[in-house]
């Protein structure tokens, strides 16, 4: 994806676990913009935060979130390994 002469890169991940709540706190505290509470923009990137969907799994009802990332491609990395460092989490 291009945007003028800059190169976008796109990915979408399926979240699960993890609130759509806490996903908008976290792109508007790293400065994210919005009208809509569904696409954040920064500086050199875009995200749309999906609707909240739940899911069976055996007997456990989960949430999921689907994310997708608009990223300058030479910060896309870094923006993405941040996100999933920030929202690793380990179960017990």
């Amino acid at each position: 994806m291009t945007e003028g002469d800059i190169m976008l890169k796109t990915k979408t991940l399926e979240m699960g676990g993890i609130y759509r709540e806490d996903f908008v706190k976290y792109f508007l505290k790293i400065g994210g913009k919005t009208e809509d509470q569904e696409t954040f923009k920064g500086f050199y990137w875009e995200v749309l935060v999906g609707s909240e969907t739940w899911r069976m799994l055996g007997s456990l009802r989960i949430h999921h979130v689907l994310i997708t990332f608009n990223v300058e491609e030479d910060k896309f990395d870094e923006f993405i390994a941040e996100f999933r460092l920030n929202f690793l989490r380990a179960g017990g």
